[in-house]
């Protein structure tokens, strides 16, 4: 059985949910249950909306964790089942979801708020990433107030700081020769430091929902290691906003594994093919890709 990854916030794409609603049953489920839960503005951007209103982040996250839901959901009913769930930043909740832990209202009640207060809870700040150089080249460069903020693999790291700190660590790992180092149009600081204050507002969130021990193995990119203790995964959900991704760990635990990436595009896909040890990963961003992989991976 393969494991399912879940991209993180940056992979939306527009018209990809309305894909899946027109061609899967068993997609279309699941999103029409999502509309009927979703808040009015949320719920008009999810099948109809432009590639602008999609990026915003308080429709982005909601939209991203239903779709991945539901063509999770479309996998399972073509008879392609996980091993292993496991998620980038918010992909985390929607491989939780989708293995049980929370059910489809805890879920989207929760990413709604998470996204609310990753929206309206930030300082002045962004993130880059920085290509081709290992983190460890990487750390003695940064300002005090820049962090890393995403392992992503050997030879991509993300950084996140606020502003003019963030502006003084690209300057610095320039000078030091680092050729590409890209800024990411993100609205925020986030997996980092300055995230604490809406850690700490969606940790109080947490404590009053309902989590419950995931079906299929979860593998956090929190900790890099696999969870299953609904208090210690409650705990790891509100220490990711201002924690680092560990994505480089999960990629090395699941070497020589087979994977999908359950979501739009193939950025997982494209973090895998770049690291030394990671699985092998095949996308299920189209309803034929889910054919595909099916003829794939399952015979």
């Amino acid at each position: 059985m393969p494991v399912f990854l879940f991209p993180g916030q940056g992979s939306q794409k527009a018209g990809a949910a309305k894909l899946f609603y027109e061609g899967s049953d068993a997609a279309r489920s699941v999103l029409d249950r999502a509309i009927a839960l979703l808040p009015d503005d949320v719920a008009s951007v999810l099948l109809e909306g432009e590639q602008d209103a999609l990026n915003y982040t308080r429709n982005a996250q909601p939209i991203l964790v239903c779709l991945e839901i539901a063509i999770a959901t479309h996998l399972m009913e073509i008879g392609v089942q996980p091993e292993i769930c496991t998620g980038h930043s918010l992909g985390e909740i929607a491989a939780l979801a989708f293995s049980g832990a929370m059910s489809l209202e805890t879920t989207i009640a929760f990413v709604v708020e998470r996204a609310r207060l990753m929206s309206e809870n930030v300082p002045e700040g962004g993130m880059a990433a920085v290509i081709g150089v290992p983190p460890d080249d990487i750390e003695p460069f940064l300002d005090a107030d820049t962090q890393i903020a995403n392992y992503n693999g050997t030879s991509q790291t993300i950084i996140s700081g606020a502003t003019v700190s963030l502006g003084k660590s690209v300057a610095m790992l320039k000078e030091h020769g680092v050729r590409r180092v890209m800024p990411l149009q993100v609205s925020g600081p986030f997996h980092s430091k300055y995230m604490k204050p809406a850690a700490d507002a969606l940790k109080d969130y947490l404590a009053a929902i309902e989590i419950n021990t995931p079906h299929f193995r979860f593998l956090s990119s929190v900790s890099g290691e696999f969870e299953n203790d609904p208090e210690r995964i409650r705990m790891l959900l509100s220490q990711q906003l201002y924690s680092p991704v560990r994505w480089t760990n999960v990629m090395e635990v699941l070497d020589n594994h087979i994977a999908v990436e359950v979501g739009p595009g193939t950025v997982l896909a494209g973090l895998a093919k770049r690291s030394t040890a990671a699985p092998k990963v095949f996308p299920a961003d189209t309803l034929e890709a889910c054919q595909t992989l099916l003829s794939e991976i399952m015979h």
